[in-house]
């Protein structure tokens, strides 16, 4: 390819697409149109540089140019890419698009230049988790791209064994299913939840009907100059509600010239509640990681995005408290009561991990051995926004604390007043075990609807009994599913007795344990 044919073909990808090729991406382009006339045996106008040009200036049909852009553009991604995005859209972005959604329930959330859909299919989990028990909402996501090749192969929603083993095991069990031994799917309900469709950032003026909450658009202004960037950036503005969320790439940023946004944090940006309101300088955060504690290294789950990290002895990884965050839950649940056995450590480190304060106290029966119960509270301790500890004689239970039964002692609540006080002392086994589930759920039931009781996987039938007498007494009561437990034990045995009011996959227990919290 001479160098007169590459800056032809330069300036119609520039005016077309808004990517700048500059000189030294002339073996790139001429590598992407080798291999697309490869695909076509040499045939036609896809004989050599100068045939395929020629076509691309004569075609009416716009195929020309779509091919064009298929070869040139650039398609890497992978799940969870830049996480502290989906950090910010978890605690900060959800809570508020929950509010600014409320009058009409319509969350309006686009994934621009989605690529392969792994962006999408994660925002999408985050807005299913978040959103599980909140009633009817319509939270089908938009993801857009230039390429329909990529598109297509998104809407499929197949993936890599590998790709997929990158998310958390919650995400992989509740919305991947085995389609061959290398490769998984993404289930038919979440694909429902997005909808993928061809569109081009540099059509002139946006058609959408109505503005959106948030959009995603990262790592693709990188390739515009800043004229076309600058336009891009106000017709995203444009299509913002007023407080809207726009999100761009960590190698992008949004100059003040562009369009009056505020700066929320390193390559995300909203727009003004209201139009008059002043701009803020770039560098002033209105929101930023407290300096006293360590982001985390790895996604949490959201509401149910696990959060994968691995502290070093002593250190205590918290993830951000938000905000103005009340100390004790404003609802009417005083206390949660957990039990699990059989597969229950890892069951609960993960709910635990997806916990948002403010929360009740809670209180774990675990069939565990003496010893490895102070353990386990220090490991949840260091991998939750929880303070944990092994429970003791007398304590007073208090919001946004755990407490862990030791692995030797039957656990009780008890009222003293207005105090909520425990009671830790040996015993004979009940159900075979000490601590036993059933003690501890027998003795919220004191409680009644201010309680919630939540029953994880295990074997044999421990906290069946107990489960029953709380929602006769009015308390709420949940089982983890057959799909996402370990062993369906105790979770089958409370369900068939009827004590379970509500079964859910483990995926989501942490956001329902804190929708439930949050009722009034």
């Amino acid at each position: 390819m001479d160098e007169k044919t590459f800056h032809a073909y330069a300036a119609i990808v520039a005016q077309v697409y808004g990517i700048q090729l500059p000189s030294e991406k002339q073996a790139l382009l001429e590598a992407r149109l080798a291999r697309l006339q490869n695909e076509h045996n040499g045939e036609g106008p896809f004989r050599d540089a100068e045939s395929f040009l020629r076509w691309v200036r004569e075609d009416r049909t716009g195929e020309a140019v779509r091919l064009l852009g298929e070869a040139i553009t650039t398609h890497h991604t992978y799940f969870l890419r830049e996480k502290d995005h989906f950090e910010l859209f978890r605690d900060r972005t959800l809570p508020w698009l929950e509010q600014a959604a409320a009058p009409d329930r319509d969350l309006r959330v686009w994934c621009a230049a989605s690529s392969t859909g792994e962006e999408a299919y994660a925002l999408a989990m985050l807005l299913a988790d978040y959103f599980s028990l909140k009633g009817e909402w319509e939270k089908t996501l938009l993801a857009t791209d230039v390429s329909r090749e990529v598109l297509e192969q998104a809407a499929r929603g197949r993936y890599a064994k590998e790709a997929v083993a990158a998310l958390p095991p919650s995400w992989q069990q509740a919305y991947f299913h085995r389609l061959s031994d290398d490769v998984q799917e993404v289930v038919p309900q979440l694909r429902r939840a997005v909808l993928f469709r061809p569109f081009n950032l540099m059509t002139e003026v946006f058609p959408f009907k109505r503005p959106f909450h948030v959009i995603f658009c990262r790592n693709v202004m990188i390739y515009f100059d800043r004229e076309r960037r600058a336009k891009l950036v106000r017709k995203f503005y444009d299509s913002l509600v007023p407080g809207g969320w726009l999100f761009v790439g960590h190698a992008e940023t949004v100059a003040p010239d562009m369009a009056p946004f505020r700066y929320a944090q390193p390559s995300v940006y909203r727009k003004p509640e209201q139009e008059n309101e002043p701009r803020l300088a770039k560098g002033t955060v209105i929101w930023q990681r407290p300096a006293a504690q360590p982001a985390p290294v790895s996604v949490p789950q959201v509401s149910a995005l696990p959060k994968e990290v691995a502290p070093s002895a002593g250190d205590k990884v918290k993830a951000p408290a938000l905000p103005l965050e009340p100390q004790a839950a404003p609802g009417r649940l005083r206390l949660i009561v957990i039990g699990a056995s059989t597969g229950g450590t890892e069951a609960l480190a993960e709910v635990f991990q997806g916990l948002m304060p403010p929360l009740p106290p809670i209180v774990v029966v675990q069939h565990i051995p003496p010893h490895f119960s102070r353990l386990f509270a220090e490991r949840l301790n260091a991998e939750s926004r929880l303070e944990v500890c092994e429970a003791e004689e007398g304590m007073q239970l208090e919001p946004n604390h755990a407490y862990i039964a030791p692995g030797d002692k039957h656990v009780r609540v008890q009222k003293l007043g207005g105090m909520l006080l425990l009671s830790c002392a040996s015993g004979a086994p009940v159900n075979g075990h000490c601590p036993s589930v059933d003690v501890l759920f027998r003795s919220a039931v004191v409680l009644r609807e201010r309680a919630l009781g939540l029953i994880l996987t295990g074997m044999g039938d421990d906290g069946a009994a107990g489960l029953l007498a709380m929602r006769e007494a009015g308390a709420h009561t949940l089982g983890q599913d057959e799909g996402t437990s370990v062993v369906y034990g105790m979770p089958r045995a409370a369900w068939l007795m009827g004590a379970v009011e509500r079964q859910l996959p483990l995926s989501v227990m942490a956001s329902a344990l804190t929708a439930y919290a949050r009722q009034e």
